[in-house]
């Protein structure tokens, strides 16, 4: 294989560890009748063990025009792979799973790992699960709990829509180019329990109530909403549980103020 060099902008460290794949790709747990969607494939480590475990389809989304020639090469002689080469963000994840539930695996670039767990969720009802490699920091975040420091607002979205669970942790010399964070292996599964429709809408909110986080409620919300839903008015958005949230967003949801379209995905 040539020699492939890791593209800074694409946030890019590709995984050379054989059993690292192999735990991934049993985490996804193929059947012959699945669609699977990886994201940003790389060299095709992953794809080749997901093809060797022979799913229905395989849909690999990558950006890096410089690796189509690799990938193509290296997986034209199986009928079920279709690389599809673009941004996952211009894919129209509802469009490849036709009638279909996808399963989603990829180890993403740290770049933007957040903002495509976050897509995710305005996807996960064509999603069955997702398996991910991102950076250990992020993966804290997904499972933190109120009053610790790596709850944030990407801890209290995910844990609105998603049961998570973190699978294991991968030191940095199993990537090249080593990147200098620990890695770790998380498992998505959509569950929208809260039945929350206006997604958007609730980011906003979540994300507006995490802007300076240290601040009391009281300073977002007004007492009024606050006492409908049984909030104490002197606690900070990082003290509130998943349900608090959710609890005073259905205070607010069909209140004409707007929350702004605050992002901050941290």
């Amino acid at each position: 294989m040539n020699k492939v060099k890791a593209k800074k902008q694409f946030g890019q460290h590709f995984l050379k560890s054989q059993d690292v794949v192999k735990k991934i790709v049993d985490e996804v747990d193929i059947k012959e009748d699945d669609t699977i969607l990886e994201i940003g494939p790389g060299t095709g480590i992953l794809t080749e063990e997901i093809l060797k475990r022979n799913p229905n389809k395989l849909y690999s989304v990558e950006i890096d025009k410089s690796l189509y020639p690799l990938l193509e090469e290296k997986f034209k002689e199986y009928k079920n792979f279709e690389l599809v080469k673009s941004d996952i963000f211009d894919v129209n994840i509802k469009e490849i799973a036709a009638s279909k539930k996808l399963k989603v695996v990829g180890n993403l670039p740290y770049n933007v790992a957040s903002l495509i767990m976050i897509n995710c969720v305005f996807n996960m009802e064509v999603v069955d699960f997702c398996v991910f490699m991102i950076q250990k920091e992020v993966a804290e975040k997904l499972i933190a709990k109120p009053k610790t420091k790596s709850y944030t607002f990407l801890s209290v979205f995910m844990q609105t829509f998603f049961d998570i669970k973190y699978i294991m942790s991968v030191p940095a010399r199993f990537f090249s180019p080593p990147p200098k964070v620990t890695s770790a292996v998380v498992k998505l599964t959509p569950y929208n329990r809260f039945g929350i429709k206006d997604i958007k809408k609730y980011k906003n909110f979540v994300s507006h109530l995490f802007t300076d986080r240290r601040k009391m409620i009281r300073s977002k919300l007004d007492q009024s909403i606050l006492e409908k839903a049984n909030i104490k008015p002197t606690l900070r958005a990082e003290e509130l549980n998943v349900e608090d949230f959710v609890r005073l967003f259905e205070v607010v949801k069909n209140d004409d103020r707007k929350f702004g379209d605050a992002d901050s995905h941290s």
